[in-house]
């Protein structure tokens, strides 16, 4: 008899297509793969420094990547909209425009972001890291991602050109490179040092690495390497293109509320304790995402590729097959899992987490409706309303900054996760019904 993965499998190839869930099959098992040798070295460098040394190491690397995150224009999201289109028309001469446009998009911000880290990394390193040595550690990493611009439009070109297997072998690759460059560090003595040259070396050799084959994919496909570009040829889709990139930007800024504030706001109101059940809890159910971001990494250059050959027909069709036979089954199967946690949680974690087990329902709930509806951001950006979805994204933190606070201090942890779940399916539903209308 088989089992309800084969079935799923078989009805979605026929639904959907084989080559849809063989690279989604890919990335989601590179995406594990990787989660499972980053989680092994995790436990083993933790081990190795112990917790002081451990969480300055962390807080070398976070004030970096914080501060580029802040200026990153996210224009991966839009170099596959816009190259998924030119390609679909067999428009060369804006296709080799759009990947030059995102790779100095990508290196410029990059660059600065590097220069603003080298003129505040003595301040860092003395108020954030409490270590005013560590300041060149934090310009070590922070020059590393120069190189990681190469990444986003690269990124974005192998997705357009639907190379998912080489995205999920240079992934696996990378982590793993990553993986033994710190532990070796590590056991050498370097300690703190060894693992923010090892991150360091790892981010620019994955940069590298994406821009290498990337730029030969470019050459033999379009016939040109990406400096060859003309960005005259954006000249009808630059206010376009602009307005998608600042609207996408500050999508992704009002999204870290709800992903970062909840920690802080719990810690305030609360104690230690409560900030590990849920913390655990958050981390388990953030599972779902190694299913969601593949999902939605295959199905976005497929709609955009309809909607600039102006076949709305068949992007309708292409929507309803995913939420039929890939978002509802998935997401009726983590529902299906709330009735497992009682029993796995405390097994897998030890009975002194049992009071997460609540704490982790609540928040499947809202990854379960997530995963139902993988397809809607895709199709938000494809139809080029990245403006309505950054409104969504507005009031979804809003509504969950007033969710939070009350129950919250109320209700500590069980109060947050509860916040967590209703903010976030209540969105996803309602971005769902305006789509539609």
């Amino acid at each position: 008899m088989p089992s309800l993965l084969d079935l799923w499998k078989s009805v979605g190839e026929r639904a959907i297509g084989h080559k849809f869930i063989r690279d989604v099959g890919v990335l989601t098992v590179a995406n594990f793969s990787g989660a499972a040798l980053s989680f092994a070295q995790g436990i083993l460098v933790a081990r190795l420094l112990g917790p002081e040394l451990y969480g300055m190491a962390a807080l070398v690397m976070t004030y970096p990547s914080l501060v580029h995150a802040f200026f990153d224009a996210r224009s991966v999201e839009a170099s596959v909209k816009y190259l998924s289109e030119f390609h679909g028309k067999g428009d060369r001469d804006r296709v080799l425009a759009t990947c030059k446009l995102g790779y100095i998009v990508d290196l410029a911000i990059a660059s600065f972001a590097c220069f603003v880290v080298s003129i505040t990394a003595r301040w860092a390193a003395s108020e954030i890291a409490h270590n005013p040595e560590a300041y060149w550690l934090i310009i070590i990493y922070a020059a590393a991602f120069i190189p990681r611009g190469f990444l986003g439009t690269s990124h974005a070109v192998l997705t357009t050109l639907g190379k998912f297997s080489a995205i999920a072998w240079i992934d696996v690759l990378m982590t793993l490179v990553r993986v033994v460059l710190v532990i070796g560090t590590v056991l050498g003595g370097w300690q703190v040092a060894g693992v923010v040259w090892a991150n360091a070396i790892a981010t620019a050799v994955t940069g590298f690495v994406y821009g290498a084959i990337s730029w030969m994919l470019i050459r033999r496909t379009w016939g040109a390497f990406p400096y060859r570009g003309n960005l005259q040829a954006l000249e009808r889709e630059r206010r376009q293109l602009f307005s998608f990139l600042f609207y996408n930007n500050m999508n992704a800024l009002l999204g870290m509320i709800p992903k970062q504030l909840d920690i802080i706001i719990l810690g305030y109101f609360r104690n230690p304790t409560e900030v590990g059940y849920y913390q655990l809890a958050k981390k388990f159910t953030s599972i779902v995402s190694y299913l969601v971001r593949p999902l939605q990494s295959v199905s976005y250059p497929q709609m955009a590729r309809l909607w600039g050959l102006g076949n709305a027909k068949d992007l309708r069709q292409k929507v309803r097959k995913f939420a039929l036979y890939i978002g509802l089954p998935l997401g009726l199967a983590i529902l299906a899992s709330l009735l497992f946690v009682p029993i796995i949680l405390p097994v897998v974690f030890g009975e002194e987490y049992r009071p997460a087990v609540t704490a982790m329902q609540y928040l499947l709930v809202g990854s379960a409706i997530w995963l139902a509806v993988f397809w809607l951001r895709p199709l938000y950006f494809t139809m080029d309303k990245v403006k309505q979805w950054g409104i969504g994204i507005g009031v979804y933190a809003l509504v969950f900054a007033l969710l939070s606070i009350p129950l919250t201090f109320h209700y500590g942890y069980l109060g947050m996760s509860l916040s967590q779940s209703v903010s976030v399916s209540a969105f996803h539903l309602i971005m769902a019904g305006q789509v539609f209308r």
